[in-house]
């Protein structure tokens, strides 16, 4: 493991995930998903092709151009598709949940009731033998009831799970008892 579980080594594999616990009060929670290290490593792999592609140029200059510009195509598309910020906010005393995520392409936002927030879950989907995991949300009052997810792209290790216990924890411990 390196650092704040942003970066794990696991069978040969790397695993890029990152989700944190911005603020934790009575009063406010506040869950992120920075994929910092995930637009770090995309950046990484797409300027290696880039690099190759340079190095051909002398030798081969069509396949060397076509090389560097696949690379950073990819470099950007990829970029713009799986690196986006989400971020959670559960407010109690405006009594408000919030839904922002910001990419390349822009920002939205969304917001329900926190009285019609029932609980956090974690969806797991399963390819090639291994899971992968995502934080989601469920309101279950209103026009808008359902479940909803904090980020749009699955991943391994354990901050899917992290975010779940946090936002139940923070709902548990400060509901109304009957």
């Amino acid at each position: 493991m390196c650092g704040l579980d942003t970066l794990v080594f696991r069978h040969g594999s790397c695993q890029i995930y990152w989700m944190k616990i911005i603020r934790d009060t009575p009063a406010q929670l506040i869950v992120e998903n920075n994929p910092v290290w995930l637009a770090i490593f995309i950046t990484v792999f797409g300027l290696v092709f880039v690099a190759v592609g340079l190095s051909m140029l002398v030798s081969e200059p069509g396949m060397g151009l076509a090389m560097s510009a696949g690379g950073l195509a990819m470099t950007v598309g990829f970029n713009m598709i799986f690196v986006r910020r989400a971020q959670l906010i559960l407010d109690r005393e405006r009594n408000l949940v919030e839904l922002r995520r910001r990419g390349w392409l822009g920002y939205s936002s969304r917001t329900w009731a926190l009285d019609a927030l029932d609980r956090a879950i974690v969806q797991t989907s399963r390819s090639g033998g291994s899971d992968t995991h995502r934080a989601a949300f469920v309101i279950g009052r209103g026009m808008d009831a359902g479940t909803y997810p904090l980020t749009w792209v699955y991943s391994s290790g354990r901050g899917a799970e992290r975010a779940e216990q946090a936002i139940n924890g923070w709902l548990d411990s400060h509901r109304p008892t009957a």
